[in-house]
């Protein structure tokens, strides 16, 4: 009897401290098994849209810097406004440059229109999205002309970014 009580009592301990806490392990861990998988899901999907963000932007940079370095946003404009007619029709245009970063600038163009037709500000602006220049409207308030319902008076800003070559650095470094 002494034998079996001997033997209870181990089974007993082995089952009280190897056998439960390692069950209990395993249960825990099968369950945290599915939270760690969506957090390694999360993780991958946020490294793609960072290494794709991260893409874009080292392209809009090789863009910016391969720009004509005596490029001015104010003539291309000017011309751009000459030939698809629409110099009677102006009625504003204020440049500004905006130093952002050190390095980088940005020239701002606000254009007034008025009396203008719908296709010839759409052929205008799509003119400046498919230039070779890094062009690109920031913001646009189209209205009925007060005189003409056919006519719309608007108001743009055409945004241009560029690399200042005095005090430019190169990006830091990845790795």
């Amino acid at each position: 009897m002494a034998i079996g009580m001997v033997a209870v009592g181990i089974v007993w301990g082995l089952y009280g401290f190897i056998i439960q806490p390692t069950r209990n392990r395993i249960e825990t861990l099968q369950r945290l098994i599915p939270e760690k998988q969506d957090e390694l899901r999360s993780m991958q999907a946020r490294s793609a849209e960072y290494l794709a963000l991260r893409r874009a932007s080292e392209s809009l940079e090789a863009r910016i810097a391969r720009q004509d370095a005596d490029f001015q946003l104010l003539p291309f404009l000017e011309s751009l406004i000459e030939q698809h007619q629409l110099s009677d029709n102006l009625i504003t245009m204020e440049p500004e440059t905006l130093s952002a970063q050190h390095g980088y600038s940005e020239t701002i163009v606000e254009i007034g229109l008025e009396g203008v037709a719908l296709r010839h500000l759409v052929d205008f602006l799509e003119a400046i999205e498919t230039s070779d220049v890094m062009a690109q409207i920031g913001s646009l308030y189209i209205r009925k002309d007060a005189q003409d319902a056919t006519r719309l008076t608007s108001t743009l800003q055409i945004h241009c970014p560029r690399v200042d070559s005095e005090g430019a650095s190169p990006p830091p470094a990845q790795s």
